[in-house]
């Protein structure tokens, strides 16, 4: 049901005894008015406001003004109006007794910094936030004057556009660590950022690319908490899909992911809009899906055997002769047997989690090959350069880090900090070599899949198919 959410105040006192003139050939003095707004919000889903909150903000721009316009905040129980230098004088704000329009919008989640100025400090005139925002534009207003009193009226229907919103309740998560935040990937959801405010009001957003990451903010909406998303249906007519969805905890200042949960649900789309409630989420612990077609969901760092594990994505984890389940040891002989893949008797992945494999070279090809990737100096403690791969997945934006880890060579550690190797489960033509996958900074850098000895000591990147 829509609900109307009416406030009216006065910007400024006016005196009572006061008999000038407000309204002189059409034009109002904006010092001295009181508006009388009616604001409604036509949306149902749960995910758009339904009721005022405390700190919430609404901008009304009105037309042929191009420097200023009203910054509206609710309280609690009542609003109040300021200009965009934070005052009440509105210097430089053009209003007219008739044929002029007011627009409005407002930011689900919106938090301005502490300067009140929408021009350099939020998103007027340049930058983007991520989200749905609440709009109308073009809307006529009213001027009724009495001899100490000129009031402009006006009724603004407020509405999300194009709008997708997904609600996870907090029983289904926990908050993130302290440094990480959540945002959620979903088929057929297109990631969608208000960019622009024109001095009249229009808004203007630009599209991602479907299946990235959607942004959202923690609240209370409707008396229930937890998490919003928000984003754009794949098409605006009426679609039945299935759609995936998956959580990720991922780390703010560096971007890699740190875990996720998923579901998949059948929902149908109706024009510009779609709404779910995401409960009976699989928690799949530090494993994330990329997003392209067969890929496998991979661990967002490397194996801990000993203590059955995946280690922080900055740690090196433990590393391995091909085909053994216990650490690297020197005296160990290399693997000679030749399934392909390993058999799980001598997949060390395998033997700390039954869900875990160590990949198989066709595996690591299409990471490659989906993926693009920067190196990232002086991330890690590991040594050397303390460097490694940031890879971001070209089908939904989540991104991984795979440590220069070194290796094991003649009972040596080896390129720490430079370069790092993961096994494959494949053997190569040659019983004394597997495949592996390599990567460093050398030489500008490489990122491929290669045969090694079977003897050397190399990390473990475990996934699950």
């Amino acid at each position: 049901m829509k609900k109307l959410l009416l406030f009216a105040a006065a910007i400024i006192a006016l005196t009572a005894c006061s008999k000038e003139s407000l309204v002189k050939d059409g034009t109002i003095d904006p010092s001295k008015i009181v508006f009388n707004i009616n604001v409604k919000n036509a949306n149902d889903t749960k995910g758009v406001k339904t009721a005022w909150e405390n700190g919430d903000v609404v901008y009304a721009f009105f037309e042929d003004n191009t420097t200023q316009y009203v910054k509206m905040t609710y309280n609690g129980t009542s609003w109040t109006y300021r200009d965009k230098d934070g005052g009440t004088s509105f210097t430089g704000l053009t209003l007219t007794a008739s044929g002029k329009k007011v627009s409005a919008i407002y930011f689900p989640g919106f938090v301005c910094s502490t300067a009140p100025n929408f021009d350099t400090d939020c998103w007027k005139f340049g930058s983007s936030v991520d989200g749905y925002y609440q709009y109308t534009n073009g809307v006529d207003y009213t001027v009724t004057s009495t001899s100490d009193v000129t009031t402009l009226n006006a009724t603004l229907s407020l509405t999300a556009h194009d709008f997708a919103q997904i609600f996870i309740p907090d029983s289904e998560v926990s908050a993130p660590a302290s440094g990480n935040e959540y945002v959620l990937t979903a088929t057929h959801i297109i990631k969608t950022g208000f960019s622009y405010v024109y001095p009249g009001g229009d808004a203007v957003y630009g599209n991602g690319s479907i299946g990235f990451p959607l942004k959202g903010y923690h609240g209370t909406l409707g008396g229930e908490t937890g998490y919003y998303f928000w984003g754009i249906t794949e098409y605006s007519s009426e679609h039945t899909y299935d759609f995936t969805f998956q959580l990720v905890e991922r780390n703010i200042a560096k971007g890699y992911a740190i875990s996720s949960k998923s579901k998949t649900v059948t929902g149908k789309t109706v024009p510009a809009s779609f709404a779910a409630k995401l409960t009976g989420l699989t928690d799949r612990g530090k494993f994330v899906s990329l997003g392209y077609a067969g890929g496998p969901l991979w661990a967002t760092g490397n194996l801990d055997k000993t203590n059955n594990k995946i280690v922080d994505p900055l740690e090196a984890g433990e590393y391995f002769m091909y085909g053994y389940i216990t650490p690297y040891n020197k005296s160990d002989s290399p693997y000679t047997g030749t399934e392909n893949p390993l058999s799980t008797d001598h997949d060390a992945a395998y033997q700390a989690n039954s869900a875990w494999r160590i990949p198989t070279k066709a595996q690591f090809d299409a990471l490659v090959s989906n993926t693009n990737r920067a190196w990232k100096t002086g991330w890690t403690t590991i040594g050397g350069d303390n460097g490694g791969y940031l890879i971001t997945s070209n089908s939904n934006g989540i991104s991984l880090f795979f440590a220069a880890a070194g290796y094991w060579e003649y009972g040596t550690h080896t390129d720490t900090g430079s370069d790092g190797c993961c096994w494959s489960s494949t053997p190569y033509e040659y019983p004394e070599c597997a495949y592996s996958f390599t990567y460093g900074n050398w030489s500008g850098g490489y990122f491929n899949t290669s045969y090694r000895a079977r003897e050397l000591g190399l990390s473990i990147r475990p996934v699950q198919n």
